[in-house]
């Protein structure tokens, strides 16, 4: 479909090859970073991170444009899915996997309003909630939830405003609000710090929209927020 590689393509990834390169890039990047700090890295993660670069070495050289590459992309979500879920057991719930949990649930959070605003978008062609749904990793609840065919209204309201959904904006900023309120300075004299009140209106503002107040332009405002929320994590705790 044009408009699913017009949005790789703007958000720089080459859907040319079999694997985009920039996918290799991000791993290998990662695993530098892991290397460094490997005294304190576990045994179990470092090598679930290792295998998936060394099978994404190998994929890079083997795979093909289409459904090869679709298979290989699957595989590797999986494998990256294991990492991230010995780092979700594992990890010490220390100061630093809060702020890896709210990165974490930023980029989340972002990532679900740019497929909607430009799927859910109303001169998106025909199959596009569809695609926002299936990269939503929702086409089962989706399924058990509505039982009919995905809509504007359902899509918006699982992918954004249902906050069961792990998958859904507002399911992030839930979770990024109960970290922020773990931090050092989440209030100040009995009052929410202004980063704490910011989390707090964004949940709010979420929690009692309707689907169809999220238009495409609502969706563009809300990524200024969520950028301006991590904008206000930096001030607070990394400037």
């Amino acid at each position: 479909m044009v408009l699913l590689a017009e949005y790789l393509e703007a958000r720089g990834v080459d859907v040319t090859p079999g694997l985009p390169p920039e996918i290799k890039a991000i791993i290998d990047r990662a695993t530098a970073c892991a290397g460094k700090v490997r005294d304190r890295f576990s045994v179990d993660g470092w090598a679930a991170l290792r295998d998936l670069s060394k099978t994404l070495g190998r994929m890079a050289e083997t795979v093909e444009p289409g459904d090869d590459a679709a298979r290989a992309m699957g595989i590797l979500l999986r494998k990256t899915a294991g990492f991230s879920g010995l780092v979700h057991d594992n990890m010490y719930r220390f100061t630093g996997w809060r702020f890896l949990e709210i990165g974490r649930s930023l980029e989340r959070a972002d990532m679900i309003a740019a497929v909607l605003e430009c799927f859910a978008d109303d001169a998106a062609p025909e199959g596009c909630l569809d695609i926002a749904v299936e990269v939503g990793d929702s086409v089962i609840t989706h399924r058990r939830r509505y039982r009919e065919v995905a809509n504007r209204a359902t899509v918006v309201d699982l992918l954004a405003l249902d906050a069961r959904n792990p998958r859904s904006i507002l399911f992030q900023l839930e979770g990024i609000r109960e970290q922020v309120a773990a931090l050092p300075g989440a209030s100040e004299v009995g009052r929410l710090s202004p980063l704490a009140r910011q989390v707090q209106r964004l949940c709010t503002d979420l929690a009692v929209a309707e689907p169809e107040a999220l238009t495409t332009v609502a969706l563009t405002d809300l990524r200024g927020a969520l950028g301006a929320l991590s904008q206000g994590v930096f001030d607070a705790f990394l400037r």
